[in-house]
């Protein structure tokens, strides 16, 4: 199921962007996206705020352009800020 693989890939590597998440279950974004939701709705993933720009030093995204999810409840884990810097992948 992919709820599940997505839960698995969030608890391995702790954060993930959407089009990771997607590449990652071999789905189309926007459906990954609304898995998300349901998974948010039901407190096992939450969306990360992110700073302005991505932790990479390009600049080429729009504040909230890249979505990174974590699991568990938003007062489990630390800010995108306190951990290591993520790329997009531009």
């Amino acid at each position: 199921m992919i709820l599940s693989r997505i839960l698995d890939l969030l608890s391995k590597q702790q954060t993930a962007t959407l089009d990771e998440i997607a590449r990652a279950v071999g789905s189309p974004a926007p459906a990954v996206r609304s898995m998300l939701e349901t998974l948010q709705r039901k407190g096992l993933v939450r969306r990360l705020e992110m700073q302005p720009g991505c932790g990479s030093r390009c600049s080429r995204c729009a504040p909230g352009a890249v979505e990174v999810f974590a699991p568990g409840p938003a007062s489990d884990l630390p800010t995108p800020s306190d951990g290591p810097a993520r790329g997009c992948g531009i």
